[in-house]
């Protein structure tokens, strides 16, 4: 019966993940980036080929992304708003958050971010 819930999580954070990426305007490439996987990984995630296995660093990312998506909807109030946000100069990060969320670090960065920010409201 594991195997099932896993396999069921798996599927859901796959398309959270896709979905997350769409919401914040990102594309394949940007979305591999994310991961730290190749363009065609992400591609069979979206024809749902492919799921986000745990204990992968892929998978951690997702869900980094996912977290970064809720809170930057928050915040932002809309998707519009949210891609904005993603793609402006923030002095605060020291950079555009969409270039930063290219690699794990500024991932995290960015999730951390918002979420004091979130904690200011």
């Amino acid at each position: 019966m594991k195997s099932v819930t896993s396999s069921a999580e798996n599927a859901v954070l796959s398309k959270a993940f896709i979905q997350a990426g769409k919401g914040l305007g990102l594309d394949d490439t940007d979305l591999s980036a994310v991961l730290g996987e190749q363009v065609s990984t992400v591609l069979r995630l979206h024809h749902g080929h492919e799921l986000l296995e745990p204990s992968t660093e892929a998978r951690r990312r997702a869900i980094l992304l996912v977290e970064l998506y809720l809170s930057l909807l928050a915040l932002a109030g809309t998707e519009q708003n949210a891609k904005i946000w993603l793609s402006s100069m923030n002095r605060g990060l020291s950079g555009r958050p969409r270039d930063l969320i290219a690699c794990r670090a500024g991932l995290e960065q960015v999730v951390q971010y918002l979420a004091a920010n979130r904690s200011l409201i």
